[in-house]
């Protein structure tokens, strides 16, 4: 049962991880790429050509060619055979021909929390030009938060299939994959039937709703970050049925470039890409897709992972794209478990119970000793305003309890209509703050170390009666003073790559846990039990990196409103003026920090990088020149007389370097900075280097340490030398870090400050990514 659970589990969380399909398949989806220039298949009708060339005799190129790809990807994809594929691999003109992979998907108070309130000033008119696409499972478009007053921007065209654009929904395609080994529940349709992609947009660009909830839980006004801005929906996730018969959603590699590819097109503002799966840069087909979509203009907001607190395990890491952690928010959920005659109740952190706390005590059920009960008992649940009511008015009714791998039980519970269900789980389960469950059925999860005190109260006295009384959740307003902390189910650095091993990812963190956003009516919402789950609303509470990737992407929508600066500039922004943070993996947890509203307009100084640099920088690490012409799509690039520097430098706006093992060693690392003054006047700044806790290093010297600008756009260059010993200090003394320790350019007789992490590292990785 440990398989099924794990399965459900991702299933809540809604990020998910390469697969294939069975390799008795006959047919399966490939991305055939291309080398550039050469030869004449670079062209649409190339790529059909080329195919026609390779087919097996019984093969026509209209029912094996699936796209042709443009903005994102240099080549095509298809459904081959094997001999097909082989046949295409042996050809001069292919670079690669590889598999589709299967990515699967990754408020009331948290916009409150960022500090982009409801009264935070606005531009309006700007703010109404922004495109967001969201690249997901689709959207509900008959929801009140995809409305809007102003009309879709200037120059741009709808386009939207099987549902009528309005000012809000500006786009909306979808890509429907091959069907090779699924079941399939929906046809070709942008509406969204998991409730995913419907969240996600409300959460970037949800319209203004009053009196928003969640039966009583989180009510406020729920509104995106970016009201006014509209949306474009590009579906590449469907929800099918496995040959083993469960649920899953299918969200193909070949159908996500093709997305991009539109998107890149369509001219949107901000990709928004809560999906994902750990991979190296030189199979990662999106990651470069995202790099394409850079050069156009359009920075990309993408999940980090749900792989929880595992170090190498961070997604979507490349250099060019925004990856986002999950934060805590300063609010937290709490159910509470009262036993008669105890003095302290129960309470777990991992339990949404959205019904009323119980009218009175009930008597506990072990469900396995009482399997042959036929007993009818009643359920009290709260739905839309109303009880559910039993005709069984003269019967006790019980609380039942029963282990999460006898968790069809709880049917039985349903349906004999117990007053409640108290579900038991093991510590294998790693449930925490992080990771919620919750049943249609007046209920509460406990773990291995809380179900001890239920069982040690259950056996206590045996000639008595067993009481107990479920708690409805409520939501529980943190200490003062609290410090973000980032979500245990978070993807932590470093990076998976040994070409990406100075770069720190993930960026940022933003609100994860227990977001309340958009849903779809017309899908139930209970992941855990969909088929129990009677229950329909206007919103839900869904938790995860990609509910925080979209308050990223709203913030820099936002930002965009007043500045149109570069994708990199926007990215800087929001890093160099977020919140400090707490956790045991550092600054491979969160970044730079928890992203915060309060001076992303005014950064003050902001770290530039361009396209060109990004190309310059994978060079000089010893990246194949015509593999990086086939990622970008240009013949122009030449690495062969570029010095390899394992130590290249990159203008990134923090500061990280991985020294080598063995531990013990002396190391000194220089970084090269360049930082760009985006105010008008003059301005000095003073570095300063600062840290929290144990200092982790030698001597760090910042050269100059004073920059003075005169005008805007002016730009200066400074190195940072860091000098120390890799002694053990992290990861139980098996590894070496410099932790909570940063350079902060602070304005001479002013406000503005510019914080960028130092991390200088040595830790053994898994053998996968070495």
């Amino acid at each position: 049962m440990a398989i099924a659970f794990h399965t459900f589990l991702l299933q809540l969380l809604l990020f998910f991880f390469a697969s294939f399909a069975d390799a008795n398949d006959t047919r399966k989806t490939y991305l055939v790429q291309i080398k550039v220039g050469g030869h004449p298949y670079g062209s649409s009708s190339g790529h059909k050509e080329l195919l026609g060339e390779v087919l097996d005799d019984d093969s026509t190129v209209a029912d094996a060619f699936i796209y042709s790809y443009k903005e994102s990807f240099t080549g095509f994809s298809a459904s081959l055979t094997e001999s097909e594929r082989q046949k295409l691999m042996r050809r001069r003109e292919v670079l690669e021909v590889s598999r589709s992979r299967n990515l699967k998907l990754q408020t009331t108070r948290s916009w409150d929390f960022m500090n982009l309130t409801l009264k935070a000033e606005r531009n309006l008119e700007n703010e109404s030009d922004l495109v967001v696409a969201v690249i997901d499972s689709g959207i509900w478009p008959y929801s009140e938060l995809f409305g809007s007053d102003s009309p879709p921007p200037l120059g741009w065209e709808n386009k939207c299939e099987n549902i009528t654009c309005n000012n809000k929904i500006v786009g909306a395609r979808s890509y429907y994959p091959k069907k090779e080994k699924y079941k399939w529940v929906e046809e070709k349709s942008v509406i969204d039937v998991t409730g995913h992609g419907t969240h996600v947009a409300s959460i970037v660009a949800g319209r203004k709703v009053e009196k928003a909830g969640y039966f009583g839980l989180a009510e406020g006004t729920m509104r995106g970050g970016v009201p006014n801005a509209k949306i474009a929906v590009y579906k590449t996730c469907w929800r099918v049925i496995r040959k083993d018969g469960r649920a899953d959603s299918v969200c193909r590699e070949d159908n996500i470039l093709k997305a991009i590819d539109d998107a890149i097109e369509d001219k949107v503002d901000i990709i928004s890409y809560s999906q994902g799966f750990i991979s190296r840069l030189q199979k990662d087909k999106v990651s470069w897709a995202f790099l394409r979509a850079l050069k156009n203009g359009i920075l990309t907001s993408a999940a980090a992972g749900n792989d929880g607190n595992y170090y190498y395990t961070v997604a979507n890491g490349a250099p060019w794209v925004m990856t986002v952690a999950a934060s805590l928010k300063d609010r937290y959920l709490e159910t509470k478990l009262e036993l008669e005659g105890e003095d302290k109740p129960i309470i777990v952190y991992d339990t949404i119970n959205t019904f009323e706390t119980q009218d009175s005590f009930y008597p506990l059920l072990d469900e396995k000793a009482s399997a042959e009960s036929t007993r009818k008992r009643e359920l009290i649940a709260e739905s839309n305003g109303y009880s559910i009511l039993s005709n069984y008015e003269k019967d006790e009714g019980k609380d039942v309890f029963f282990e999460f791998a006898q968790i069809n039980l709880l049917d039985k519970a349903i349906k004999e209509r117990e007053k409640g269900a108290i579900v038991l789980g093991s510590r294998s389960y790693d449930f925490n703050e992080s990771k919620k469950l919750q049943f249609p059925i007046t209920s509460i999860f406990l773990d291995e170390q809380k179900q001890g005190k239920l069982w040690e109260y259950y056996k206590k006295d045996q000639s008595k009666e067993r009481l107990a009384k479920i708690h409805k959740t409520e939501e529980i307003p943190r200490e003062e003073g609290w410090v973000p902390t980032v979500a245990h189910l978070s993807s932590r650095g470093p990076n998976c790559d040994s070409f990406l091993a100075n770069i720190l990812k993930p960026d940022i963190a933003a609100p994860g846990l227990d977001i309340i956003a958009g849903w779809p009516e017309n899908v139930k919402l209970s992941s855990e039990r969909p088929s129990d789950d009677y229950r329909h609303l206007r919103f839900n509470i869904m938790s995860g990196t990609s509910m925080a990737c979209p308050h990223a992407t709203g913030l820099a929508l936002y930002l965009k409103s007043f500045k149109r600066w570069s994708p990199s500039a926007i990215k800087s922004a929001l890093m160099t003026t977020s919140t400090e943070m707490t956790d045991e993996g550092y600054e491979f947890a969160y970044g730079s920090g928890h992203l915060n509203a309060t001076k992303v307009r005014d950064p003050g100084l902001v770290y530039e990088t361009h396209y060109q640099d990004y190309i310059d920088y994978m060079c000089k690490l010893g990246y194949n020149t015509e593999k990086l012409r086939s990622h970008v799509g240009s013949d122009k690039i030449d690495c062969s007389k570029t010095e390899i520097d394992h130590d290249a430098d990159l203008n990134y706006p923090t500061m990280t370097a991985r020294v080598p093992l063995p531990l013990d060693t002396p190391f000194k690392k220089v970084f090269h900075r360049t930082v760009t003054n985006v105010n008008d006047g003059e301005f000095t700044y003073l570095g300063e280097i600062n840290y929290r806790g144990d200092k982790d290093f030698d001597e760090i010297i910042v050269d100059p340490p004073q920059l003075t600008f005169s005008e805007l756009g002016e730009t200066k260059t400074f190195t940072v030398t860091v000098t120390g010993i890799s002694k053990r200090n992290w990861k139980k003394n098996k590894a070496f870090m410099t932790r909570n320790t940063w350079l902060t350019w602070t304005e001479k007789d002013g406000s503005r400050q510019v914080r960028s992490p130092i991390v200088i590292y040595s830790i053994n990785g898994p053998k996968a990514c070495m």
